[in-house]
């Protein structure tokens, strides 16, 4: 099972902002730590779960994709 061991939380933790613009401007979310972070990788750094690259929100992923112009169903 993973665990949060605390270092995202100090170190690669990013500033507040709305969710939908956080994933457009390259953050990504990390389930486990309930952090956003700036990570060039797939997994959490601190963890190793996979991070979050969009929304999963019904309503937050039909913006995302109307803002950024990709086809969505």
């Amino acid at each position: 099972m993973l665990s949060c061991k605390g270092e995202c939380k100090t170190t690669f933790k990013q500033s507040i902002g709305k969710t939908i613009f956080r994933y457009m401007n390259g953050q990504k979310r990390c389930g486990v730590c309930s952090v956003y972070l700036r990570w060039a990788g797939s997994k959490c750094p601190c963890c190793s779960a996979v991070l979050h690259v969009r929304p999963r929100h019904s309503r937050a992923k039909e913006k995302y994709y109307e803002i950024t112009g990709i086809k969505w169903l």
